[in-house]
């Protein structure tokens, strides 16, 4: 029993400064501590030798004596020198990081989510999550110019007198992650074991061929191109309805033909300057590559977020975007080639290949035949459950994207190489058994951040492709690969072994990888075997590569069933749960608002012309709403919005699905649609027609006759026209642009009107920045009358009680004049006029 008691308060402290380490590694922040409630001392429990407490002064004076008081002595002892050196260094550091990057950092839902937990082993008491007290002392110490950001001084700023670690959780912690650390030991060396097999078998003296480590001899140009995207993206300005996408791209001289195109697709934040020494290896072997740069995820926006000038660190749209980014260009490509005879002889875009590391990794495996996996993300990311697993924050993101099919495989790409991917939530094995092109998944034993386990070898199982291969570094980690300059700044736990090893081995397996499976190049095949990564391993970071493996292998030599299914159980499309909690609820536990509004629908939610940005009404409102809610749930934090486009054909789907909490734009409230209601009515229009105005006499609104008139397809006003004016001559517009199309033609004279409601006309005419005095509405007042409404579940009336609320709020209302009146005054009196309408029971 004494043994054991004493195994236990050993991995007690262990876990103590890995715990810290993480906490610090996040930085948290938020409330500054009042310094008379600073903690005194540490308190834990062991069963059933009740509480045990260690002094804060005591840690001090270690941290900067290294001394061990009497106080701290009794602990000390049952630490060897490692730990207590290891300890020692962790109170110390000094995070050189100024108190409002740590705010921004933890009132983004990801660090919230971090710390929270963290706060279930660092508490107030023993029923108190640590949450808002770690983000308190931890703004609080970094804002501290004397001390600083380090463990101690945090301590010092703890708003309680004790800190409370929950040994119980620590230990279960322990014991699980002895169980993954011990099955991911196992597994690494039943992969070195078996390309150690594989080796033996091969007689190929690789000390006489060439070295793929070395560079080539091809000479190489490097050219940066911007093109001009006009997709919806994400960027360090905010959503925009077109970008420049700048490209990087290395192309080889003097070649008898055109070149293979590799593309090297960032991680977040990143730039396409990261992996240029790769590039350049590339090209000397007679390689094109082209780098794109992910406006939505790099380091720019990065830096955007920290500055505060972006509410999330990064939208789930990005997860489309990226794939969109590589699609554009290659787009943009062809193009060239096709109408440049100078390109034409430079770029083969019948062989293109793929290689990204990090989030690039999952760019990779989308574009190669892996769709997002929605039901999985909509099923696992509402689990709470510690993990470890960061990587699975990121992948959460995506959980918040609406259903559909986004295809983010494209055809032209022929190869994949992915470096440690986040794959297993946002894919799983459903999604990468898709993947029916050669792929190459690069990973690292030692990964702190995309777990090997899950997010690689288990994957690589799952790929079902015939041309598939595992490469792994022992022990590496995440940043294995990347560059001293960009790597510096981490700690050695997270940078690992000499980067130099690293890129010299992913230098060879992609150049043997794309020569072989793009270049049709047989003579590297050999390149892709175990003996030649046993032939360049070296001692420090040693690599290992197999084209197969199996569950049976692993459990064989784990010796039983993985502590984690080695292929999770098959996820079906189900039907929505009956609702656990209420929105507000909801809205209350994860910091996130979900709102979904239109781009085409000005000016409710459209994309400004003159800025490129998304924008409207609804957009501001919304940001309003979450400071209401702020303030009405008491929360410490801001809320954050998550906002979504919406279209006319989804609007209703978003919120039945519960993809979002609120659908905001034009639309009118019936009381017939299964599964949403509506909001009290925020705006009244109806049914108008809108012409040039020195042309609007020679409107006949008896029967239209001799007009050509514009509608939108599928919407209610080409229901009312058709049954109004059964003869009249209509032109039909299609999606998303409709409406635009439509003012446009009118605008080119193509047709003598367009009818939709007034409000709507107008906005467009607003949105085109086109003279209002030139358009007129007819008549003045509308043929119909058509109340508006948010979207809203129908199974939550606290949800609709509360936003109704916040409509009749002066904040609300105050963002109603601005955008729908000031603007738009003449609407006004289309509100008294339908009013009266409907309470004299009239029809317009």
């Amino acid at each position: 029993m004494a043994n054991q008691a004493k195994l236990k308060r050993k991995r007690f402290f262990n876990l103590l400064s890995t715990c810290l380490v993480l906490g610090l590694g996040m930085l948290p922040v938020a409330l500054k501590a009042r310094p008379t409630l600073a903690a005194q001392r540490i308190a834990f429990s062991i069963a059933p030798f009740g509480d045990f407490y260690v002094s804060v002064d005591s840690l001090e004076v270690f941290a900067k004596e290294g001394k061990i008081t009497k106080d701290f002595a009794f602990y000390a002892r049952r630490l060897d020198e490692s730990t207590l050196a290891q300890l020692r260094q962790v109170l110390q550091k000094r995070f050189e990081i100024n108190h409002v990057t740590v705010y921004r950092v933890t009132n983004m839902p990801m660090g919230e989510e971090l710390l929270k937990r963290l706060g279930q082993i660092i508490k107030i008491d023993h029923q108190l999550n640590g949450f808002y007290a770690l983000r308190s002392a931890l703004v609080a110490a970094a804002a501290d110019e004397s001390e600083g950001l380090t463990v101690v001084n945090v301590m010092r700023h703890f708003p309680t007198k004790d800190i409370r670690i929950n040994t119980d959780l620590i230990f279960q912690l322990t014991k699980e992650l002895t169980t993954l650390f011990n099955y991911r030991d196992t597994v690494v060396t039943a992969i070195a074991q078996q390309a150690e097999i594989e080796a033996s078998s091969s007689n190929i003296d690789f000390s006489q061929l060439p070295d793929l480590r070395e560079p080539g001899s091809i000479r190489f140009t490097k050219k940066t191109l911007t093109f001009e995207i006009p997709n919806l993206r994400p960027t360090q300005v905010g959503l925009t309805a077109s970008y420049r996408l700048d490209v990087d791209i290395f192309l080889p001289e003097d070649s008898s033909q055109p070149a293979p195109l590799v593309i090297l697709t960032h991680g977040f934040g990143n730039s396409r300057e990261n992996y240029q020494y790769l590039a350049r290896h590339l090209a000397s072997y007679g390689l094109a590559v082209a780098i794109p740069e992910h406006l939505g995820s790099n380091l720019e926006y990065r830096k955007a977020f920290l500055r505060g000038e972006l509410s999330n660190l990064i939208s789930p749209i990005e997860y489309i975007s990226r794939t969109r980014d590589i699609t554009s260009m290659l787009d943009q490509l062809e193009h060239l080639v096709a109408n440049d005879p100078n390109w034409k002889e430079l770029l083969n875009l019948e062989q293109v290949g793929i290689l990204g590391n990090s989030f690039g990794g999952t760019t990779v495996l989308s574009m190669a035949g892996a769709d997002l996996n929605l039901v999985r993300l909509s099923q696992k990311c509402r689990q709470e459950r510690f993990s470890l697993n960061f990587s699975l924050l990121l992948q959460c993101r995506a959980s918040y994207l609406p259903p559909g099919d986004y295809n983010t495989r494209d055809s032209r790409i022929k190869a994949a190489f992915a470096l440690y991917p986040p794959t297993s939530l946002v894919f799983g094995p459903e999604s990468i058994g898709e993947i029916a092109i050669p792929t190459l998944i690069m990973a690292s034993s030692h990964d702190l951040l995309t777990p090997v386990i899950q997010e690689q070898i288990h994957p690589f199982i799952w790929l079902k492709t015939p041309e598939k291969y595992l490469a792994l570094m022992v022990p590496g980690s995440h940043f294995s690969t990347s560059e001293d300059k960009y790597t510096k700044p981490l700690p050695q736990e997270l940078r690992g072994p000499r980067a130099a090893i690293g890129k010299s081995y992913l230098k060879a397996l992609s150049l043997a990888f794309f020569q072989t499976h793009l270049a049709q190049r047989p003579d590297y095949q050999s390149y892709l075997s175990s003996s030649y990564t046993q032939s360049i391993s070296q001692e420090e970071m040693s690599l290992k590569l197999l084209n197969s493996l199996t569950p049976a292998q692993l459990e064989t030599a784990y010796g039983g069933s993985a502590p984690e299914p080695i292929i999770p159980e098959t996820i079906t499309a189900a039907l929505p749960l009956p609702r656990q909690e209420t929105v507000v609820e909801e809205i209350k536990r994860t910091g996130i608002l979900k709102v979904a509004t239109r781009s085409d629908a000005a000016p409710f939610g459209y994309i400004d012309s003159r800025q490129d940005l998304w924008t409207g009404y609804c957009s501001e409102l919304a940001n309003s709403f979450a400071n209401y809610l702020t303030q009405k749930l008491n929360l410490s934090t801001g809320i954050e919005v998550v906002k979504l486009p919406s279209t006319l054909k989804n609007r209703f789907q978003l919120v039945q699905n519960e993809n979002v909490h609120l659908e905001c734009g034009p639309n009118s409230i019936s009381s017939d649609l299964e599964g949403i209601v509506f909001s009290n009515p925020f705006f009244v229009t109806g049914t108008q027609f809108l012409v040039k105005t020195r042309e609007q006499e020679q409107v006949n609104l008896s029967n239209l006759e001799g007009l050509k008139t514009g509608l939108q397809t599928n919407s209610l006003t080409e229901q009312f026209i058709q049954q109004r004016y059964p003869q009249a001559e209509t032109i039909s517009f299609q999606g998303e642009n409709a409406r635009t199309s439509g003012v446009t033609a009118l605008e080119k004279g193509e047709i003598d009107t367009f009818a939709d409601d007034g409000i709507l006309l107008l906005g467009e005419v607003f949105r085109q920045d086109l003279a209002l005095e030139n358009y007129t509405l007819v008549p003045k007042r509308p043929l119909s009358c058509n109340f508006y409404g948010m979207i809203l579940p129908d199974n939550d009336s606290q949800w609709q009680s509360t936003l109704n609320s916040f409509l009749g709020t002066e904040q609300a209302k105050q963002i109603w004049r601005e955008w729908l009146t000031d603007s738009f005054s003449e609407m006004l009196s289309h509100a008294d006029y339908c009013l009266n309408i409907q309470f004299s029971g009239g029809t317009p």
